[in-house]
């Protein structure tokens, strides 16, 4: 791992990946120094890819003098559909968390086909076949799918209301159509970048984006994680809604030019000598 500090505002504690939308060498894009060791406790923030327990790494690295930006308590809100969804219903679509993969017939009396199928983290990297669930029969054969993928089969099951989103020109192999998908991170409740989602197709712009990201920022609001990830889309109806929330330490730039996201985080942190933004 790489221990850099960044324009000696704060700590970034990464790891290649091997995800080109991840993966970001600080070293040549902003003065640093890599101290051997912390004399302080510092600010962190992890670039290292999935964290399987959040609560142990935040642990570990406390007792180095490393503070990561993200409680435990904070990630999971931010992490977890079943903890942030309470707190914005209105923003997204009607969804089930369920403790294992329910029957059919349980789903059908709550729900219609077709449905959005997912794990309580996240899709197995937008499979259409695990995601967009047509009937009965389909989703007895993507249950048993999602029992056996690597992805999926440790999260909690997640039913969602299926709502069509605007799309854009372009496809992306063994992934859903790309839509009308923006990513945005925030620090401290600010908007430090934004971006498209589906950065693999053709660039796509929507005028009336800034409304997307007004619903954005009303989550960023409720959820009050300090480093936080939301995307936000526009349905084919024209309404912007919540997608998904995570951990911005987890999440990709997609889109999103990592070295203007960096500076803007840069811009709102003081030294934590003169006290934090």
């Amino acid at each position: 791992m790489n221990l850099a500090r960044i324009e000696g505002k704060f700590i970034v504690l990464s790891e290649a990946v091997g995800v080109s939308a991840y993966d970001f060498n600080f070293d040549l894009h902003f003065a640093c120094d890599h101290p051997y060791r912390i004399e302080r406790e510092e600010l962190c923030v992890l670039r290292i890819g999935p964290i399987a327990d959040y609560a142990a790494e935040f642990n570990d690295k406390l007792a180095m003098g490393l503070r990561l930006v993200n409680s435990p308590a904070e990630h999971t809100r931010a992490s977890e559909l079943e903890s942030w969804y309470p707190l914005l219903k209105e923003f997204t679509p009607r969804t089930q968390v369920f403790d294992a993969l329910p029957s059919a017939e349980e789903i059908e009396s709550s729900f219609r086909w077709p449905l959005f199928m997912k794990g309580s983290r996240q899709t197995s990297k937008h499979n259409p076949d695990l995601s967009i669930i047509r009937d009965r029969s389909h989703y007895e054969w993507a249950a048993q799918q999602y029992r056996n993928d690597a992805i999926l089969h440790w999260q909690k099951p997640v039913i969602r209301e299926f709502v069509p989103l605007a799309p854009v020109a372009g496809s992306v192999p063994g992934k859903v159509q790309p839509s009308v998908e923006y990513r945005s991170f925030w620090w401290h409740g600010a908007c430090v970048g934004w971006g498209r989602y589906w950065y693999q197709v053709a660039p796509y712009e929507c005028p009336d984006a800034e409304v997307g990201l007004a619903v954005a920022q009303q989550a960023a609001i409720r959820l009050k994680v300090p480093f936080l990830v939301i995307d936000f889309a526009k349905t084919a109806a024209g309404r912007w809604i919540v997608i998904e929330c995570n951990d911005a330490q987890e999440s990709g730039y997609v889109g999103i030019p990592p070295q203007a996201l960096w500076q803007q985080v840069l811009a709102q942190v003081v030294p934590e000598s003169d006290g934090e933004a």
